[in-house]
C-alpha cells in the first residue's frame, strides 16, 4: 500500500459532496456514474502528487455532524411575505426569499438546478438563475465546479449555499480554512436520501414520448410534471423518478445511516416541509416552511430575509419531521443488487420493483414491498421512541 495516495471515503461511506474533486490542484480526481448510477471519485495515480488533500477535507467533511441536543437550535414556522415568490417555492419559500436578499445586495446564492434530466449546483447572481434554484429536485445535483465558483466570487461579498446535509459539510470543509470563510452562509435540507440516477434512465427508456422532467412537486402534493409533445403535462401512471424516491431503495448507501440528520448542524439553517405542527400560522395552503436556527449567522439570515416568523415548540413538530433528527432507513434486498437488478430487468418491471408498486405477480418486487413495509414498521417505532427520548 503506498501511503503518498489518498485513502478516500469507502463506497458505503461516500456521500458525493465532491469536496475532494474540487481541492485536487492537480486534477488528479474525478467522479464517475458507477453500475447503481451514483457518482463515486477515482484517482489518476499517474496525475496524483500526493498531497492528500483531497483525503483530509474528506474526513473533515465527513466528521461534521451535528448532534440531537435540541436546546443547541431554535426552530420557527417561517413563510415569506411576497406571495409571488411563495406561490412558485414547494414549500413556505423561505430558501427563495433569503437567496433574493444576497442577489440584490451581495453577491448570490448557490443551489441546485435542474435541466430535465440531471442536476448541478451553480451561482445565482441574478433573479433569473435564481428562479432556477427554487423548488423540490428529487435527485443529485453535480456540485463539483461550484466549489470553485463560490471561491472565485467570495471575496466580492456574502454569498449563499443551499444544499443537503452532506452537501454543506463538504462546502463547509472546503471553506474551513479560508481567510473570507465567514462570508459564506449555509443552508441544508431536511433531506429523505440521495436516490440513483437509474430511475431517471430507466423511467426515459420506458417513456420516450417525455422530452424532459419539469417538476417533481407543487407545494404538498408530490407529482411528476414533465414535457411532452411541447407541452407541459402530468406524468400520471409513470412516475418512476418520483415514487423511485419516496421508496428509498435506490439511495446511496450512506444514506440509509445518514450522519448529517440532527437537530443542531454545522450549517447555519436547516429547512424543510412543516409536518405536524399543532397550529400553523399563515395560510398552509400556500406552504410553510420549517426553519431551525443553529447559529449567529442563521439568525442573520433569517433577519434578511423578507418573511414571517413564529416560534416553534418541538414536542409540537418532531414526531412528524423524523427525518431531522433521525438518519435510519431500512436497505432492502433489492438495492444491493441494484446494478445487477438494472440490468436485467426490463425497465418495467424496474419501475415496479424500485418503485415498490410490483403486483402479486410478481414476486421478487411483492416480498421486497412486503418486507419493506414490515421493517418501515419497526424503524418508525424505533424513531418513535428514540424522539420521545430527545423530547423528555
Amino acid at each position: 500500500m503506498n501511503p503518498d495516495k489518498p485513502h478516500l471515503a469507502t463506497i458505503s461511506e461516500c456521500t458525493g459532496c465532491m469536496a475532494c474533486v474540487a481541492t485536487c490542484r492537480a486534477s488528479a480526481l474525478s467522479w464517475r456514474v458507477e453500475g447503481d448510477g451514483h457518482a463515486y471519485v477515482q484517482v489518476d495515480a499517474d496525475k496524483c502528487i500526493g498531497c492528500l488533500k483531497c483525503e483530509k477535507i474528506c474526513r473533515a467533511a465527513r466528521s461534521l455532524k451535528g448532534n440531537n441536543n435540541l436546546a443547541l437550535s431554535v426552530p420557527y414556522q417561517v413563510w415569506a411575505t411576497d406571495d409571488a415568490l411563495r406561490s412558485r417555492s414547494t414549500s413556505g419559500g423561505f430558501a427563495a426569499a433569503a437567496g433574493r436578499w444576497f442577489v440584490q445586495n451581495e453577491v448570490g446564492a448557490a443551489g441546485a438546478i435542474f435541466d430535465g434530466r440531471r442536476a448541478r449546483h451553480i451561482l445565482a447572481t441574478d433573479e433569473e438563475a435564481l428562479s432556477a434554484i427554487q423548488g423540490s429536485k428529487y435527485v443529485w445535483s453535480d456540485t463539483s465546479a461550484v466549489y470553485r465558483e463560490i471561491e472565485t466570487h467570495l471575496s466580492g461579498g456574502k454569498i449563499l449555499y443551499t444544499g443537503t446535509g452532506c452537501q454543506v459539510a463538504g462546502v463547509l470543509a472546503y471553506f474551513a480554512n479560508h481567510p473570507l470563510r465567514d462570508n459564506l452562509y449555509t443552508i441544508d435540507l431536511i433531506c429523505g436520501g440521495v436516490p440513483s440516477d437509474l430511475l431517471m434512465q430507466s423511467f426515459f427508456k420506458e417513456n420516450p414520448d417525455v422530452e424532459s422532467i419539469v417538476s417533481f412537486r407543487s407545494k404538498r402534493k408530490y407529482e411528476l410534471r414533465g414535457i411532452v409533445d411541447g407541452k407541459e403535462v402530468t406524468l400520471e401512471d409513470r412516475d418512476l423518478p418520483l415514487s423511485g424516491f419516496m421508496a428509498e431503495q435506490t439511495n446511496r448507501f450512506s444514506c440509509y445511516n445518514c450522519q448529517y440528520a440532527c437537530a443542531h448542524r454545522a450549517s447555519d439553517i436547516t429547512i424543510g416541509d412543516l409536518w405536524g405542527a399543532a397550529a400553523p400560522a399563515g395560510d398552509c395552503s400556500n406552504g410553510v416552511s420549517l426553519v431551525v436556527v443553529h447559529s449567529k449567522k442563521g439568525r442573520e439570515l433569517l433577519s434578511w430575509a423578507e418573511v414571517s416568523t413564529q416560534p416553534l415548540v418541538w414536542k409540537d413538530f418532531l414526531q412528524d419531521n423524523g427525518r431531522l433528527v433521525f438518519g435510519r432507513t431500512p436497505m432492502s434486498f433489492l438495492r444491493r443488487g441494484l446494478a445487477l437488478n438494472y440490468k436485467r430487468m426490463s425497465p418495467r418491471d424496474f419501475s415496479l420493483a424500485f418503485s415498490l408498486s410490483s403486483p402479486p405477480f410478481k414476486p421478487k418486487g411483492f416480498v421486497a414491498r412486503v418486507w419493506l413495509f414490515l421493517q418501515r414498521r419497526i424503524y418508525r417505532i424505533r424513531r418513535r421512541n428514540y424522539i420521545n427520548g430527545l423530547l423528555d
